[in-house]
């Protein structure tokens, strides 16, 4: 382990606390993209790995540290939720918050460094890391220990079919969060990186990178959440589709299968580990982890060769959206009127 590296991952993740978490993630999208076009242009520097993938805006770093110390100012009561992941932090004028940040960002390193240097499961593991840091800061910053990591659903949820019900008002994005929603976004989404990934691929210099440029695409859009607009939360399933394109060896079938997987897996990691509780656990970081998984590690490589399955992956999101579609989707429905009538 480089120690200069987990010095400076302090200094990343205090920076990260320091401009907020969403923001230090769109700035890993800017600097994924001059990364990438300096690697295809042939500089010998490492700007993808060391800015934005490094101690800079590494999301295991910067945005790990701003989740972390959002978590850890609700629980000093220095902010009201610590979900609120668009609060640059150095306006709460408390030092330890920064530091708080520091501390996760070096956690972040050392876990990544360990995780990235074994070599039986492969997966991403820098978004394993972001959801272990996660899953600490939320069980540390917490009100009630380990059951602070599912969170607990009140009476009124449950009486709807608990958190995992299509009706369940409490949810990540209330305006991308039906069947229709989820698959029409993944396939759009999800396309166009994996047409990208897959020219890409085709071309040994642009072939290196050929997975990050969707993602950082879809992390720079996130600048509109600051503006208030309903847009989708994308990066999950543009990296997951070109993971899947990677892996297969060029499939554009396994790459849209994969982004469909990713949108729905996105949701349901929000119903499990963030709907229910104050501080955030990232679904895009939760699904890009799991989906990764999958893809690099759980799937033979023969059974890439079989695209009629991920085809079938496919058609069966779109049915089933269709289906749903059809019927009403009469999925949001406001708790409170179901009370009333309980």
């Amino acid at each position: 382990m480089d120690y200069l590296a987990l010095v400076i991952a302090f200094c990343g993740g205090a920076f990260g606390a320091s401009i907020g978490a969403l923001a230090a993630f769109v700035f890993t999208g800017f600097a994924g993209l001059i990364g990438i076009a300096m690697a295809v242009s042939g500089v010998g520097f490492d700007f993808l790995g060391n800015v934005a993938f490094g101690p800079y805006f590494g999301p295991h770093i910067a945005f790990a540290g701003g989740v972390a110390a959002a978590a850890f100012a609700r629980k000093m009561g220095y902010m009201e939720s610590g979900k609120d992941i668009l609060k640059g932090l150095t306006g709460l004028k408390k030092p330890e918050v920064l530091i708080v940040g520091g501390i996760f960002g070096m956690m972040g390193y050392a876990i990544n460094v360990g995780l990235a240097s074994q070599s039986a499961i492969k997966l991403d593991t820098v978004a394993l890391t972001v959801f272990i840091l996660a899953i600490i800061a939320k069980i540390a910053f917490g009100n009630t220990g380990l059951g602070e990591i599912f969170g607990s659903v009140p009476e009124d949820i449950k009486r709807i079919g608990g958190r995992y019900c299509l009706r369940c008002s409490n949810v990540w994005l209330p305006y991308a969060t039906l069947p229709c929603d989820k698959t029409i976004i993944g396939i759009s989404a999800g396309g166009v990186s994996v047409y990208l990934t897959y020219l890409m691929l085709q071309n040994p210099e642009t072939a290196p990178v050929a997975a990050f440029v969707g993602f950082c695409i879809s992390a720079i859009t996130l600048i509109w959440l600051y503006l208030g607009q309903d847009i989708p939360v994308t990066h999950h399933i543009t990296i997951c589709a070109s993971y899947a394109v990677v892996a297969s060896g060029g499939s554009v079938w396994w790459g849209f299968a994969a982004a469909v997987a990713a949108s729905f897996a996105g949701d349901f990691f929000a119903r499990t580990f963030y709907c229910y509780g104050d501080t955030h656990v990232d679904p895009p970081a939760t699904a890009i982890a799991s989906i990764s998984f999958v893809l690099m590690t759980l799937i033979p490589k023969g059974v890439y060769e079989m695209e009629y399955i991920a085809a079938a992956i496919v058609a069966l999101a779109v049915i089933y959206s269709a289906v749903r579609y059809a019927q009403g989707d009469k999925c949001r429905i406001d708790v409170s009127a179901v009370e009333e009538t309980a």
